[in-house]
């Protein structure tokens, strides 16, 4: 009795909690709506109901809009007869309020919209059955999403939950990069050096000591140069799009930013425990101790990074970076990108990155919901090649056009606004569900930061190692998640603590034995299992 008294309390409480949680409500919110069981759904064509039907879908947003007032949903209304009643939270306080919407059973009828679920949110309502399996509801009834599945089924393989169901949907945006960092060196000290762009680790280092001693970029000052320059903030070890992983392939093995890649074999490797990650740490810590690294790599953020490489004065010799436009702005004309330094092995190897897929949880149907294939059918709008395009980039008309040939284009912007902010003012752009693929894109004239990001893509791709040998985006079990979180908060912050100071302060020789023990003593070879066991079964094996 006491204990059921308490549940009672418990969920009490949680209800009253989600009430006062900040939301951008659109119209009710108590409850969850309540569509007849007597629909008949058109399963080809629109609308997808010959009477209107309403269902209340939880939706966060990072841009503050409430998804009722977007025409791309107001048009999606009219075209389907699917009301949508919009549940709406700012992204600050969602996780609390998803949290309280599960523990007191009050659920939406779904969930919409990027990363809107975690992979363990996805595991573990599934498995108890509160978000519902969506395998036959696809199959039958989304032919739009099926057919990008049997098209290219890594991602139905990627989305599916260790026990074969599917309970969320996600986004996919292939004019993702497969490489997000790039080296810039400066060409023109190389001119005004009479030196050529590094071949080798020994004119690597020859060319930063050129940068150093100099007076590099001629204003008669030695000593305002930076040789290299990078972005590897320890505070923050999942933020390192401008770090080092790809250059550890100078020496037969690339990194990652949560250090697992898989080898030829299809062994899953920790790198921290491999000795071309020691050859890789040793070689960047005497580049440090020689003053040819930038001495704030591990502590300047973004803006003052970015700051350095856009300096009127010219002060950055070479650096890792998203884009020259994006990074070095008025200074991009000063730095040509730089292929991988020749390996041990002869090879030029640099890192690919599996980031297309950028979210599992983008939409999901809970036990609320009446009459499923509806909202299933209704999703499925948003998987149509155009559609995508539509909620990713904007809507024709407003931030789009149509011309010749079916292709499309963006529009002039009115003086003084923002592309994105066009976009999100009309669809919900990137908070949204979508797949914009290959074959839509190419019907795109992409502008130009986009086509210079294509470039860098094309310029690395002979370089770029397997994507199997990229530990990929897949999901573990609710134990291995709960497992692995008790290891590896203390394993990571170890690492990341040993490599900056290893860098800064040299010693990596020293200690290697010591770190290699203190690895075995936080139970290393366990977390290195949870990762092995969970790429095995994703391959089926």
């Amino acid at each position: 009795m006491k204990n059921r008294f308490m549940r009672t309390i418990l969920v009490l409480t949680a209800i009253m909690a989600i009430a006062v949680i900040p939301a951008f409500s659109g119209g009710k919110t108590e409850s969850p709506s309540e569509p007849t069981s007597k629909v008949t759904v058109n399963k080809t064509g629109l609308p997808i109901v010959d009477e209107p039907i309403t269902y209340e879908l939880a939706a966060n947003t990072r841009k503050n809009k409430n998804f009722k007032n977007l025409e791309y949903f107001q048009k999606l209304e009219a075209k389907t007869n699917v009301l949508i009643d919009w549940n709406m939270s700012p992204e600050d306080g969602w996780t609390e309020k998803k949290s309280l919407l599960f523990a007191s059973n009050i659920l939406p009828d779904a969930f919409y919209g990027q990363d809107i679920l975690t992979d363990i949110d996805i595991i573990r309502y599934g498995s108890e059955g509160l978000l519902i399996p969506l395998n036959d509801l696809i199959d039958e009834y989304a032919p739009n999403l099926k057919a990008i599945f049997d098209a290219k089924p890594h991602y139905r393989q990627q989305i599916t939950a260790p026990d074969g169901n599917i309970y969320s949907l996600p986004t996919i945006n292939e004019l993702n990069p497969t490489t997000h960092d790039h080296l810039f060196i400066n060409k023109n000290w190389l001119k005004n050096l009479g030196l050529e762009i590094p071949n080798t680790t020994e004119e690597f280092e020859a060319v930063l000591q050129a940068f150093k001693d100099y007076d590099a970029n001629g204003n008669g000052d030695p000593n305002d140069e930076i040789p290299f320059t990078f972005r590897m903030n320890a505070n923050d070890p999942r933020n390192r799009q401008q770090g080092l992983q790809s250059l550890f392939g100078t020496f037969g093995q690339l990194d990652d930013i949560q250090h697992f890649i898989v080898d030829d074999s299809g062994k899953v490797i920790y790198t921290p425990t491999t000795e071309p990650y020691r050859d890789a740490i040793r070689w960047f810590s005497s580049l440090y101790q020689k003053g040819l690294i930038d001495k704030e790599v591990f502590t300047h953020n973004a803006n003052v990074y970015v700051a350095k490489i856009q300096d009127p004065g010219d002060i950055v010799g070479m650096w890792l970076g998203w884009s020259r436009s994006a990074t070095a702005a008025k200074n991009k004309e000063n730095y040509v990108v730089m292929a991988p330094l020749i390996n041990v092995n002869g090879e030029r190897l640099w890192r690919t990155v599996e980031a297309k897929l950028l979210s599992k949880g983008s939409f999901a149907i809970t036990n609320k919901a009446k009459n499923p294939e509806v909202l299933i059918r209704w999703i499925d709008q948003s998987y149509e090649g155009v559609t995508s395009l539509e909620i990713c980039q904007g809507l024709i008309g407003r931030t789009l056009e149509e011309i010749a040939d079916g292709r499309f284009q963006h529009m002039k912007l009115p003086q003084g606004m923002v592309l994105d902010t066009m976009i999100h003012d009309y669809s919900p752009g990137n908070d949204g569900t979508f797949a914009l693929m290959e074959d839509t894109i190419k019907r795109l004239n992409l502008n130009a930061n986009l086509v210079e990001r294509r470039e860098l893509d094309a310029f690395y791709k002979p370089y770029n190692v397997p994507s199997s040998n990229m530990y990929p985006n897949l999901f573990f079990t609710e134990d291995e998640i709960e497992k692995i979180a008790e290891l590896q908060t203390d394993i990571e912050s170890y690492v990341t603590q040993k490599y900056a100071s290893w860098i800064v302060s040299g010693g990596v020789d020293r200690e290697w034995d010591a770190f290699q023990k203190k690895l075995k003593d936080m139970r290393v070879d366990e977390y290195i299992k949870y990762y092995s066991d969970a790429y095995q079964r994703y391959l089926g094996e």
